[in-house]
């Protein structure tokens, strides 16, 4: 099982007043629940903790269902979203136990692998991460590059949120630059706490 660190910096520019306040604001962590996927695995399957945004998501908890069997990267269970030749994608949210506040710099990691074998959702796809101070979808946060590799790989994200949010949400999408939907799945193990990190 292979891990590596890859690092995706998503921030917008900020004032360097503003800048130093966020730096100045200390290291609370914001614990995810159930940051794992943790759950029985089954095919249109929520984990415990986190709930669907999008109309028609139905996210699987692997590994086993639709014949998918590889190894979690952490615990016991793992979820995978996937994106449809319809224009819809799959996505998994959660309220967090305090906010993201606005001009603050935050790090989030997890890790990402690709199933080769979906039923038909096979190819490559990417994880958007949105905020958002209700259960819609309001700032893209972040994003990955298509997830093509089989093993997991570690994914560290840095964001700044541009208002108050309290949901953060991991959305399956399509490949940058690819503007024809097609099927396609990205899985996710092992999310981290939510930091305050130092920009310079």
């Amino acid at each position: 099982m292979q891990a590596s660190f890859i690092v995706r910096t998503c921030v917008s520019l900020m004032p360097l007043v503003l800048m130093a306040l966020a730096v100045e604001q200390t290291g609370e962590k914001i614990a995810l629940k159930n940051p794992s996927f943790e759950d029985s695995p089954g095919p249109s399957k929520v984990p415990r903790g986190w709930m669907i945004v999008g109309v028609g998501s139905t996210p699987d908890i692997m590994p086993g269902a639709w014949g998918v069997q590889c190894l979690p990267q952490e615990g016991a269970s793992f979820v995978a979203l996937v994106t449809r030749h319809d224009g819809t994608v799959e996505d998994i949210g959660q309220r967090l136990p305090s906010p993201l506040m606005p001009n603050v710099c935050y790090t989030f990691s997890l890790y990402l692998a690709h199933s080769p074998r979906y039923v038909g959702y096979d190819l490559p796809a990417r994880l958007r991460i949105w905020g958002s101070d209700s259960s819609n979808k309001k700032q893209l946060l972040c994003s990955s590059e298509a997830i093509a590799h089989r093993e997991w790989r570690k994914y560290t994200f840095q964001f700044v949120p541009n208002h108050p949010m309290q949901y953060l949400i991991l959305e399956a999408y399509y490949a940058p630059g690819v503007f024809k939907p097609y099927r396609g799945n990205v899985l996710l193990d092992n999310c981290s706490p939510i930091e305050r990190c130092e920009r310079a």
